[in-house]
Formats: C-alpha cells, structure tokens, sequence
C-alpha cells in the first residue's frame, strides 16, 4: 500500500490506494535532506519526517518509503550520506507551528508529516562522491538498497550545476540587470532578469519558492481577506522585503511585497541558486 495525502473539510487525512500493475516505482522513495543533528534526533526518535508542502510536486506523490539525506557537516566533519530509512505508516497535513519541539520561522505553512514505522539502517551508507541533496529527491527502494553512492539514485547537486553552466546566469548578464532605489514587485524583478538575460530564464514563481523554501518569506492566513498570503519572515524584513496591503480594481485589499534595492541585489545574487531548484524540480517531474 502507499499513502496518498489529501485535505477534507479542513481535516487532515490519508487515504490508501493499491499499487496498479506495471506502476513506475521510480519516486516510491523520497529521500527527505535533515537540516540540523536536532532535527535528525527528533525525527529519529519520534518516527516521523517532515517536509514543506510547496517543495514537494503533487505528481511525485503518494510515497511509501522516506530516507533520510545527512548533508556534509551536520554531525561535525562527517561527510553527506543516507544511513537511515523506513516505510510509511501513515500521514498528514499540517501547519508547521505544530512541531513544537522544532522550532522554525515558517509559522502558518502547511507541511507534509510522514509517520515511520521503525527506522532502519542501511548495511552500508549511501555516500556522497561529489555534491548532495538541495532539499529533496526521489528513487525507488531497489536503488535504494543497491546504491553504493548518491549518484547511483538521483541527480545530485553536481550533476544539476553542470546544466546550470548551460541555462544559468553568466556574469555579464548579471550585472546588466536594472536595479533601482524604489521598491518593485516581484513580477516586475522577475521581468528585469529576463530583459537582461535576453529571453525568459526565470519567473516569479520561482523566485518566491525560493525565498519560501529558504525562509525569506513564509505563508500566512488573513481572516479578514481569508486569504493565504506570502509574507516576509524577520530574515525577509533584514534582507529588504516589505508587505503592504493594496486595493485592487475591484476595491478588494490584497497582500503585496515589495523588494528594495538591498533585497532586488540580493535576488540577482541567488540566481543561479533558483535556477538549480527549477532545473532540480524539471528533472524529478520529468
């Protein structure tokens, strides 16, 4: 069996589903990256992994095994590898404020919360040759156990830079981006980029995921509007993001941030990082 995660009536449930003849197993394993050593001993010890909905694309999912990706330095001079796996036994939707034992600024997001049924360790850790992990990827369970190496199950991080030297950012493109003293919305950032660039390499999208998944920006519910907004954490606000309500044509107030020249220079200067995460998601929904 494999869990598929859903919302009903603001309740969160799973549901079951059987495994079709001749289905592709290739993402019936979503190896998950643990941030921190606290974030390993609670996910370790209290059976469960946790993950932002918005990182995850609906058609990789259900999932029925989670491993745990170790990155390079979270126990010390160790180098990245997955040690630990173990099968589902059941899920959730949640807001993030509901880890209270970890804490996070991503107050208000819905995360994916992945119930294991016992961890286990892999006889022989799957190590990292060269690059790792950005946040998550998917392989099947037979790789999985067969693997000797990260490249051996998914496109790691060197792997994804070296198509980031052919669809990337150069230098000179970089530096002709317009930057100015007022404050502009996304979309207009975005359309600077691609002006400079020549031709549409990102979009706004894709920029706000990033600050999403990097804890720029996080989601918030507005009762008054009952509407879900993207709005700047206090990282976001010290790196120049601002939120302002305005009235649209149909005098409706919505939710807007606005990037000052600190936070547009600092777009411009994570570029190639978005482009790795687009490029990353490209290949596992391929």
């Amino acid at each position: 069996m494999r869990f598929f995660l859903t919302k009903k009536l603001k309740k969160n449930i799973f549901k079951l589903r059987k495994l079709k003849a001749g289905e592709n197993l290739e993402h019936e394993v979503l190896i998950g990256t643990v941030k921190s050593q606290k974030q390993f001993e609670v996910n370790y010890s209290e059976k469960f992994y946790h993950i932002p909905a918005a990182v995850v694309p609906k058609n990789m999912l259900p999932v029925e095994y989670i491993a745990l990706y170790l990155p390079a330095g979270t126990f010390g001079d160790e180098d990245g590898c997955i040690r630990f796996y173990g099968k589902i036994c059941g899920a959730e939707i949640i807001k993030r404020e509901e880890i209270e034992n970890i804490p996070s600024v991503n107050y208000g997001m819905d995360y994916y919360r992945f119930e294991v049924e016992e961890w286990k360790r892999l006889e022989i850790p799957i190590i990292r040759e060269c690059g790792g992990i950005y946040a998550k990827a998917f392989t099947s369970l037979e790789k999985l156990l067969s693997a000797k190496k990260l490249s051996d199950i998914v496109d790691t991080e060197y792997a994804v830079a070296k198509k980031i030297r052919r669809s990337g950012f150069k230098p000179e493109e970089t530096e002709r981006i317009e930057v100015t003293k007022d404050p502009v919305g996304v979309k207009l950032l975005a359309k600077r980029i691609n002006d400079a660039a020549g031709k549409e390499k990102i979009t706004p999208v894709q920029i706000t995921k990033y600050l999403l998944e990097n804890e720029y920006l996080r989601l918030s519910y507005d009762e008054k509007t009952k509407s879900l907004n993207r709005v700047p954490t206090e990282k976001g606000i010290k790196t120049g993001i601002e939120n302002f309500w305005e009235i649209n044509k149909y005098y409706r107030e919505y939710s807007k941030n606005y990037y000052s020249e600190e936070a547009q220079k600092f777009v411009i200067s994570k570029l190639n990082e978005i482009i790795m995460i687009s490029v990353d998601e490209a290949y596992k929904n391929n």
